[in-house]
Parts: structure tokens; C-alpha cells; sequence
């Protein structure tokens, strides 16, 4: 990894937060956490986290709201989520946070999704 890399990456903000020694990987179809684009079809999230403790609570959040919670007690998370409900026309963010049981946590690049089926 080079100083040129980390800042492409932070410019282009495929980055995410923990407050402990969290991983996290985000995508949507070719597209990762950061990414603003369109799309034809509902948008589908690919969510992927691998913690130092179990996960209590795993949550997605569209423009501010919570519109998915899961809490899957294990230490790595591995799932697919579709938002039957995307607004059309207008571009929508959406995020994941997770937190483990012990109380640490991390938040992922928001994603700028439009939707026009």
C-alpha cells in the first residue's frame, strides 16, 4: 500500500470506521462502499464484517432511517440485502453500522444510490 493509494481511496471514499480491529467490505452489484451511481434494478447490498467479539446488531440505513436490523451473535456477518422499496428518481444513501457485543463498533462509507427502473 503506498501514500498515493490511501489517498485515492480516501478521495474516493472507500473507507469505513471502527472503534476496534474491525473489517467491513460493502458492495452493490461492481460497486463498492463510497460509490455514488445509478441503477435499473432495486438496489441489493453485499455486507461483509469480521470483528474481534460476536456482532449483537448489524443495521442498514437509508437516508437516515433504519430499514434493516439483524442480530446475528456471530463474530463474522455474511449477507445479502435488497431494498424492495427504493425510491424512484431520487438518489437515496445508505450505510451499514455494526455492533459488536462488547460494545465496539463500525460504520461503512455511505453509498449513493440512484434508482430508475
Amino acid at each position: 500500500m503506498t501514500r498515493e493509494s490511501v489517498l485515492d481511496a480516501l478521495k474516493k471514499r472507500h473507507v469505513y470506521a471502527s472503534t476496534d480491529d474491525i473489517l467491513a467490505d460493502v458492495e452493490c452489484g461492481e460497486h463498492m462502499m463510497g460509490d455514488e451511481f445509478t441503477t435499473s434494478a432495486p438496489p441489493a447490498l453485499k455486507i461483509k464484517l469480521r470483528g474481534t467479539s460476536k456482532f449483537a446488531k448489524v443495521t442498514i440505513i437509508r437516508d437516515g432511517k433504519f430499514v434493516y436490523t439483524a442480530s446475528p451473535n456471530t463474530q463474522e456477518v455474511d449477507f445479502s440485502w435488497r431494498d424492495n422499496q427504493p425510491a424512484t428518481g431520487k438518489t437515496s444513501y445508505y450505510y451499514v453500522r455494526g455492533e459488536q457485543e462488547n460494545g465496539e463498533l463500525v460504520w461503512v462509507s455511505p453509498m449513493w444510490i440512484k434508482y430508475n427502473p
